[in-house]
């Protein structure tokens, strides 16, 4: 019982950690993409005079994905 309850304690502390690193990355972009682009512009790209939350994220998901960087070392 006692690793099913470490389990449960790490597992929830990820999620929890993933959801955090999500918020943290879309507002800042959701503030960022609506300060710097006119409404026009939002409506041609995403369909909405303004970013909301969730389409931050999933363009922090699709940048992350896309732009992804390597490091290598010698």
């Amino acid at each position: 019982m006692d690793k099913f309850l470490k389990a449960m304690v790490v597992g929830f502390a990820t999620l929890t950690f993933i959801v955090v690193a999500c918020v943290i990355g879309a507002y800042p972009t959701k503030w960022i993409v609506n300060y710097l682009f006119t409404p026009q512009t939002l409506i041609a790209l995403f369909g909405v005079a303004k970013l909301n939350f969730w389409k931050a994220l999933w363009l922090n998901a699709i940048c992350a994905s896309l732009f992804k960087g390597t490091i290598t070392s010698k």
